[in-house]
């Protein structure tokens, strides 16, 4: 008989939700390849909480957001703050997949907070939390002896994270650079067409990739967000995110891209790491690269990284995400690695 895992589900937003459809597909895999099942007895959303012990059937919770409808119209809400729905209900997993929040001291930290000292483990979609609060969330669920896992905060289904923690043990980090957000990669794409800017991003949020704030992907905040992450990861750089210079694509024009494109060249918003010194410099900025180079060979929605370390030399990785599925998939992969096999 499968072992029952009982999760919270923080947002039902395209990621959540993709989740749900993926967890509907895989169900009989899940079952028999990690002898799991994951019961949703607990579900947040911008209008509050619900619980329930029987669980949520995934089918209604899908059904729920498509006829747009909210948490607190079903059997089960509570009328309290949701950071407290960790006092609420017994479980054993949180899924955080609710949008960016880069206001300090805000809910959502508060609730998996709370969600790691009952116990619970902890996978993040939602950048946030990392941005703000990395290290104090790690120490925590190390205290409290519980995993915390966020590979589809970088780069969606790209295992970014998994790669550079898992495959490269005892590597020290030289230097990387990439491409992290792939609505600003698909944006200068279109520019380079002679679309609008504003256009592209229309058709960026129309399929569901681009951040439920733009700026975020545009302004370069987000491609930061992930560099931040990534460093904390897998470097000795202990600053924080203010100590990334970042530089957005609003000001790249149409006529630049094309004039690049002209000069066998590519404008790309590019993250980059490296010493200067004894000190780590980071930057996120539009840059020209040549067009046969990897990060130029990144195109549209794609995402990619060149790593370079002392003991594997150069590694490059890229993946095509033109949807949330990537980013839903990467949260069952955290999911399923926290269970014991």
């Amino acid at each position: 008989m499968a072992k029952v895992v009982k999760t919270v589900l923080v947002g039902l937003g395209n990621v959540n939700l993709g989740l749900l459809k993926i967890l509907i597909d895989k169900s009989e895999a899940i079952a028999e390849q990690y002898n799991t099942r994951f019961k949703i007895v607990g579900v947040v959303d911008s209008s509050g909480m619900a619980i329930s012990e029987k669980g949520f059937a995934y089918e209604d919770l899908i059904n729920l957001k498509h006829n747009k409808g909210k948490v607190n119209e079903i059997t089960g809400f509570l009328p309290k703050a949701p950071e407290f729905i960790a006092d609420c209900i017994e479980a054993d997993l949180l899924i955080e997949g609710s949008p960016v929040n880069l206001e300090h001291d805000n809910a959502g930290i508060k609730l998996i907070k709370r969600a790691i000292i009952k116990g619970w483990h902890v996978v993040l979609a939602n950048k946030a939390p990392l941005v703000l609060a990395f290290d104090e969330l790690t120490s925590l669920a190390e205290q409290h002896k519980t995993k915390i896992r966020y590979s589809a905060t970088v780069c969606g289904g790209l295992p970014v994270i998994n790669v550079l923690s898992r495959d490269l043990k005892l590597a020290t980090l030289q230097s990387l650079y990439g491409i992290f957000n792939a609505t600003s990669n698909f944006v200068l794409q279109e520019l380079e067409k002679g679309v609008s800017i504003e256009k592209a991003i229309k058709e960026a949020q129309n399929i569901g990739a681009a951040e439920t704030d733009p700026s975020l992907d545009i302004s370069g905040q987000d491609t930061a967000n992930k560099l931040y992450i990534i460093m904390k990861s897998f470097s000795d750089f202990s600053g924080s995110i203010k100590d990334i210079e970042i530089e957005g694509i609003e000001k790249v024009t149409a006529e630049e891209v094309q004039q690049a494109a002209k000069a066998n060249t590519q404008i790309k918003l590019v993250a980059s790491a490296y010493k200067k010194g004894r000190e780590w410099k980071l930057e996120v900025r539009p840059t020209t690269v040549a067009a046969d180079s990897f990060i130029g060979s990144i195109k549209g929605w794609e995402m990619g990284i060149e790593i370079k370390s002392d003991l594997y030399e150069s590694i490059s990785l890229k993946n095509y995400e033109a949807d949330p599925t990537g980013t839903c998939a990467a949260v069952l992969r955290d999911m399923l690695d926290i269970q014991p096999r």
